[in-house]
């Protein structure tokens, strides 16, 4: 048996069957579901909107904080030990909402709603961090493709939440919140059981098979999100008709359960590179196999196409091979003489071989870990070099790092924008004199999706052809966020179509940057907690921007003599200032990348030198 052996196979499964099921996982989040049920909620309970925004502030301490917990908790217990957690807090916090909503029993006092509420934020927090921990070490060489496509999965789940609840359930809110109580948390335990860390890929092969799988798994992943932004545009008559919504259901588990093709074609496909890797080393009339164990590999191989001349001591006609006790990988000499063979032997020279191959393992060794060899960068990369990046830094160390809260800034001015423009697109529509705003909040998720996808695979091809540094392509998105919160600060109605599609994207790449770029700024070892320290941004700039927007909306409407305001003023001084506060942050965008260079110019090597 060559090269695929029995254990290769069981960790190529447990591999992509944890991947689907972390896929799976994403979709079934339950994230951005709040709105779905917080009317429902708000009746229930009989609470004003300050009460009910209450609620969805403690649903975004306990992603914030709960995922701080879990990051540190990751360290120390194994993941299936956290998701486990994970789906018995979401049962018990779910449940509670479901139970309220329902009227199984009397409303609670708002105090243990909002423990409910950070119960919900927490769970969906855990899960992320197992996640995007996991997946960051298992696919080291394409962290930014598949955190991505994770994104952007969990991007869907509001979504794919709706569908299944207006076919089965009539829209009922309490059905909406039984499905959040069962769903999210099965596929927890799911995970649990398969999503596991395994090697990451060691080969050039196995690297440009890992692409071409995401490749397809982002295609899987792109009709989805197509499928569910064309259910937005039918015609009532048809999305109404009983028989078309099952029709849709059915497409939609479809399209949700098609990753398991994915698999076998990879295998087939791995298998088909080992025959054909054997079949350039060997023809069949020169593999000589009496048990399946020991082979003949000609000598001719070996002298690659060298002369043979007449010499004293014969030379065999092979060379013999056992496989089952072979520990190195047999490596093809360098050419040599026949006299040079038969003077030293074919002994020496395969122990000069396995020294060869020694001394390679090492420069690899010292060009993935430059820290234990030689200075991380050179002292040529100026005052500004970080020499620090690229290393492990444990998490309270960060909060001594000029860079890191350039980077937090960046990131609260990015995406706090994002966040806040999609919270007040309701108002945002009605101030320009549209009564349904389903059409923009579709084309933001639908761009937000795309962004997710696209940032992370367009930033991982520029890094191995030309070391381009990731933080580069975040100011590349902010520049049109600019341009866009210009115009839609002077009241124009296209402008909504094309900013709620455009912002979408560039709040959807933002999101998924900020994974790989810890990562690797600050290595895997404490990935967990730092992640989940530095996504505390998007709570942050969204309290801070909506906060702010809010203010400014309700000063011009008592301007108005109403509450609800109307024309371009309702948010034009809001848009400008967020505009300005880009402005900065893309400045600061340029900052990370220079200090950054050297960091993605090294892992551009390392990736070519393999």
């Amino acid at each position: 048996m060559l090269p695929f052996q029995d254990q290769e196979k069981s960790v190529f499964a447990r591999k992509w069957a944890g991947f689907i099921s972390a896929m799976w996982l994403m979709v079934f989040s339950g994230n951005y579901a709040y709105a779905n049920y917080s009317e429902a909620l708000k009746e229930v309970l009989g609470i004003n909107q300050s009460l009910l925004n209450g609620l969805s502030i403690a649903r975004d301490i306990g992603d914030s904080g709960g995922g701080i917990l879990g990051g540190i908790l990751s360290n120390y217990l194994p993941q299936r030990v956290i998701l486990s957690t994970a789906a018995a807090i979401g049962c018990v916090s779910y449940g509670a909402n479901w139970l309220v909503v329902a009227q199984i029993i009397d409303p609670l006092p708002y105090w243990a709603m909002a423990m409910a509420s950070i119960g919900t934020g927490a769970c969906i927090s855990w899960m992320n961090t197992v996640v995007f921990n996991a997946s960051v070490r298992n696919f080291t060489r394409n962290r930014g493709p598949v955190s991505g496509l994770f994104k952007a999965c969990m991007g869907l789940s509001g979504a794919v939440f709706s569908i299944l609840c207006s076919t089965l359930f009539s829209n009922s809110p309490a059905a909406y919140l039984l499905m959040l109580v069962v769903v999210p948390n099965v596929f927890c335990l799911i995970s649990a059981a398969l999503f596991k860390p395994v090697p990451t890929a060691s080969t050039q092969e196995e690297e440009e098979l890992e692409r071409s799988s995401l490749v397809i798994f982002n295609s899987i992943a792109s009709m989805l999100a197509l499928y569910i932004a064309s259910l937005d545009f039918l015609p009532s008559a048809i999305a109404d008709n009983s028989a078309y919504q099952w029709l849709s259901v059915s497409v939609l588990l479809g399209l949700i359960t098609a990753p398991v093709v994915v698999p076998p074609l990879l295998l087939l496909k791995k298998l088909e590179m080992e025959r054909r890797l054997l079949w350039k080393l060997w023809t069949p009339e020169e593999i000589h196999t009496p048990e399946a164990d020991e082979v003949k590999l000609p000598v001719s191989e070996v002298m690659k196409g060298e002369t043979m001349e007449t010499s004293e001591t014969p030379v065999p006609n092979t060379v013999s091979v056992n496989w089952n006790n072979l520990e190195v990988p047999l490596l093809t000499p360098l050419p040599e003489s026949h006299h040079t063979l038969s003077r030293r032997g074919m002994g020496n020279i395969v122990s000069e071989v396995i020294m060869l191959q020694k001394r390679l393992m090492s420069l690899l060794f010292c060009i993935r870990n430059s820290s234990a060899c030689t200075l991380p960068f050179s002292p040529k990369a100026g005052v500004l070099a970080a020499v620090e990046l690229g290393t492990d830094t444990p998490t309270v160390s960060l909060l001594w790092k000029w860079h890191y809260y350039v980077l937090y800034f960046s990131l609260f001015c990015g995406c706090g924008v994002g966040v806040t423009f999609n919270n007040n697109l309701g108002q945002v529509g009605e101030s320009l004199g549209f009564t349904s705003v389903s059409i923009f909040v579709s084309l933001f998720s639908l761009g937000n999706f795309f962004g997710r996808i696209i940032s992370g695979n367009i930033s991982e091809h520029f890094i191995r052809v030309a070391g381009v540094p990731r933080p580069a392509w975040m100011g590349v998105v902010k520049v049109p966020m600019i341009v866009l919160l210009l115009w839609l600060s002077t009241g124009s109605v296209p402008s909504l179509y094309v900013g709620s599609l455009i912002l979408g994207f560039t709040h959807g790449c933002l999101v998924t940057l900020v994974i790989p770029i810890v990562s690797e700024f600050y290595g895997l070892e404490h990935f967990s907690t730092n992640f989940v320290l530095t996504v505390t941004y998007q709570v942050a700039g969204s309290y801070f921007f909506s906060t702010m927007a809010g203010y400014l909306y309700d000063r011009q409407a008592m301007s108005q003599g109403d509450l609800t305001c109307y024309g371009s003023e309702c948010y034009g001084t809001t848009f400008k200032i967020l505009a300005l506060l880009l402005t900065i942050a893309l400045a600061l965008d340029f900052l990370l990348t220079l200090i950054s260079r050297p960091l993605y110019s090294k892992l551009r090597d390392t990736n070519n030198s393999r």
